[in-house]
């Protein structure tokens, strides 16, 4: 079966979402209970890890079991339903970005401040 599967494509899926759940390999690993060499392992399309090993990495990525072989077969990920608010966070985040769009345009006060704000709100006062 392992034969038969893009690891590849899997590779590059497992670490875009990775990504966007903002995990390092590290934490990933963390989650799932497995080292991080496996993880590293499957993002090069290295190895392809067994199933209890798949089903773990499925979970921590917060994907339905058989996911990882759905997408080296061509297919999406199942993924986890949207749970409950989902469309009242989309709402939010299209106003924070109609936000973001006039900010980015700002010619300065208005964009430090938020800018200022942002950082206090995230314990990051020297920014990113």
């Amino acid at each position: 079966m392992a034969g038969e599967l893009d690891r590849e494509r899997i590779a590059k899926y497992v670490a875009a979402r990775r990504g966007s759940l903002g995990l390092t390999q590290e934490r990933l690993a963390e989650r799932a209970g497995v080292t991080v060499k496996t993880i590293y392992n499957l993002e090069s399309g290295e190895r392809w890890p067994q199933a209890r090993t798949r089903s773990a990495i499925e979970d921590a990525l917060q994907w339905r079991p058989g996911d990882l072989a759905r997408i080296g077969e061509g297919r999406e990920p199942l993924g986890v339903p949207s749970p409950a608010g989902a469309d009242e966070a989309l709402r939010e985040l299209a106003e924070l970005n109609a936000y973001f769009a006039d900010l980015r345009a700002d010619p300065g006060d208005r964009r430090r401040m938020a800018l200022a704000f942002l950082r206090a709100l995230y314990g990051e006062p020297d920014g990113r």
